[in-house]
């Protein structure tokens, strides 16, 4: 399926329009090299969208397929992807207002509360994943006054703006992404948050060494899990790891990765299949 952006046709076909089945097989392979969209309604039509500019092909199309019966609609050019941006929501987690919008559509917080503004062209890292808040409401459960803290693959920067606000001496946040890690500094800049360095590149390329008092990681097990040993070798002893971005249902796999990279589990949340856990380097079973 491709997508169809701007102006579009909208092709009905109701199932008796071909005897075969594969009814949106035998329509994609009538039009050939036409990008279309299909999907079907709650009455069994085939809806196929078009760009306008290639609907006089797909129509030739059709017909020289013996497709004679359909009904055709003129879209309106419409920006989708600012449409979905709209609908987003502004997230409340703890103290913090993760609000995508600004100008008319920016929510006012409530007193007491820090409003961050990510924008919603950029979803990962504005709360609206399950485990972004998990990730959050662990690491503002850290002290973090004067702490050192490292956000790994941080995104467009959101947790490392918020240890940042909770009183750290200093956060560095970095991603693989170059575009990510622009973003967190643009972001950065436009929430006014300071003592923040961020660059774009894997976790050699920071010194080895017990750096940082807290690590925060919003990743999936699987990307996460061979960083483990760098990151407890940057860890200062007793320093906390926050991770988040891993399984319920594989919590005890989870748990024993943890044990086998030197780390020792003291809390856990959950959210929905997703689960947040903090750990501490553990000094006392682990040997380098």
């Amino acid at each position: 399926m491709t997508e169809v952006r701007g102006a579009a046709v909208r092709f009905v076909f109701q199932p008796s329009s071909a005897g075969a089945a594969d009814l949106e097989d035998s329509l994609f392979e009538a039009i050939g090299d036409v990008p279309g969209a299909a999907v079907r309604d709650v009455h069994g039509n085939l809806i196929l969208w078009v760009s306008a500019t290639d609907a006089p092909r797909a129509v030739s199309g059709f017909l020289a397929s013996g497709f004679s019966s359909f009904s055709t609609f003129e879209e309106s050019p419409r920006d989708w992807v600012a449409e979905a941006a709209a609908l987003q929501r502004a997230v409340l987690v703890g103290s913090y207002l993760l609000d995508p919008h600004e100008g008319d559509l920016a929510e006012v917080p409530p007193p007491g509360v820090r409003r961050l503004w990510l924008p919603a062209a950029r979803a990962f890292g504005t709360g609206s994943h399950e485990s972004t808040r998990l990730a959050l409401r662990l690491l503002v459960a850290e002290d973090l006054r004067g702490a050192r803290v490292l956000d790994v693959g941080c995104g467009t920067g959101t947790l490392a703006f918020v240890a940042s606000l909770e009183g750290a001496a200093h956060t560095v946040a970095f991603d693989l992404d170059p575009d990510a890690a622009v973003a967190a500094r643009a972001q950065a800049g436009a929430n006014g948050i300071e003592r923040l360095s961020c660059f774009a590149g894997p976790l050699e390329a920071l010194k080895a060494g017990p750096l940082f008092d807290v690590i925060v990681a919003n990743l999936i097990q699987e990307e996460v899990g061979p960083l483990l040993g760098g990151l407890r070798g940057r860890l200062r002893p007793g320093g906390r790891l926050v991770a988040s971005g891993q399984l319920v249902e594989r919590k005890g796999e989870w748990e024993e990765i943890l044990r086998r990279n030197g780390f020792r589990p003291v809390r856990s949340l959950v959210e929905n299949e997703w689960l947040g856990m903090t750990s501490e380097r553990d000094e006392g079973s682990f040997c380098e």
